[in-house]
């Protein structure tokens, strides 16, 4: 018999057997999921609307786990789900199919609008399950590429400052605006996606900052940069379409902000490719000859489609005795 549940803490020794043949650093970022015990059970309790820790769900079969799958909120937007991990036994697709249809249902009904999975574009077989098998679709990518520090100097001449909680709408603006129109819908974001926390815990694992125009008192790119090791650091760039940017002045600065707090570092830096930016930006990577190291797929389903206009819907009544002669009303 094939049942789905909510993970449990003791579910983390089965997931870490099944994944063992990975790295032991991987299978422990991989498990860190687990860490949230016994706060998740106060946590499943929570509407969607105040949801902000991932939730895993595990399925069985024979009381033999042979997948699971993870969703988290997006910080600032609960009701944009992520789906940040599955894993599947050898040869159980149709596992992997009916976990994400779980999620999709259970969420849904709770209120989520868009659901967002990024694999690898060497993963066929788990695209055709997310597009053919679970109805994504495919809404374009975000590749990673990786810095050789050697190359910057530590000045830059644009004018940076800290982000603060009061530029969130214009930073979404700013993103909004820089998505290529036909990918809209599903990649919006919302000022609240970028509201600084105030409770972020004892260390900082993202610092985030604006480029101003000091004249016009505008901004002219807002920049993130998070690391979960202070090891690796993920420079994540918005750059407006209406101003021109120095992604020298970008990087140099950024390069000399994690030396204040870290002597040896890798700096990865995302390149959004469903912007009007992004090509001008990869552009710059490849002239510079650095390594791109990733391209992910970034798959969206929207759990609604809103209806523009109003179409008339006719009652239809079933009757389960075929004996009977149905009356239909319209």
């Amino acid at each position: 018999m094939t049942r789905i549940r909510k993970a449990g803490y003791f579910d983390k020794f089965k997931l870490k057997k099944m994944i063992s043949f990975l790295s032991t650093d991987i299978v422990s970022y991989y498990t860190k999921v687990f860490m949230n015990f016994p706060f998740n059970i106060i946590h499943d309790l929570l509407p969607l609307s105040l949801k902000f820790l991932p939730e895993s769900y595990v399925i069985e079969e024979n009381k033999e786990i042979i997948g699971m799958i993870t969703v988290t909120p997006t910080q600032g937007n609960p009701y944009k789900l992520n789906i940040i991990r599955l894993f599947l036994e050898h040869n159980c697709f149709n596992a992997g199919k009916q976990l994400i249809d779980f999620v999709i249902s259970k969420y849904g009904a709770k209120g989520a609008t868009a659901f967002i999975a990024k694999i690898d574009d060497s993963y066929d077989e788990l695209l055709s399950l997310f597009v053919d098998g679970c109805g994504f679709r495919q809404c374009s990518s975000e590749q990673m590429w990786k810095m050789e520090l050697i190359r910057f100097s530590q000045e830059s001449n644009s004018f940076f400052r800290p982000f603060k909680n009061s530029d969130a709408p214009i930073v979404a603006m700013l993103f909004n605006d820089s998505v290529i129109t036909h990918f809209k819908y599903s990649i919006v974001s919302t000022k609240n996606e970028y509201w600084e926390l105030f409770f972020k815990g004892l260390k900082d694992s993202k610092f985030k900052y604006v480029i101003e125009d000091e004249n016009l008192k505008t901004i002219k790119a807002y920049l993130s940069i998070t690391t979960s090791d202070n090891l690796n650091y993920i420079l994540d760039i918005i750059a407006s379409p209406w101003h021109e940017c120095s992604w020298e002045d970008i990087l140099s600065f950024t390069i000399n902000q994690i030396s204040k707090r870290q002597k040896d570092f890798y700096l990865f830096v995302k390149v959004r490719k469903y912007t009007t930016t992004a090509e001008n930006f990869e552009n710059y990577l490849t002239e510079q000859n650095f390594k791109r190291v990733q391209n992910q797929l970034v798959l969206v389903k929207d759990f609604y489609k809103q209806i523009k206009e109003a179409q008339p819907i006719s009652r239809v009544v079933l009757f389960n005795e075929v004996n009977e002669k149905p009356v239909f009303k319209i």
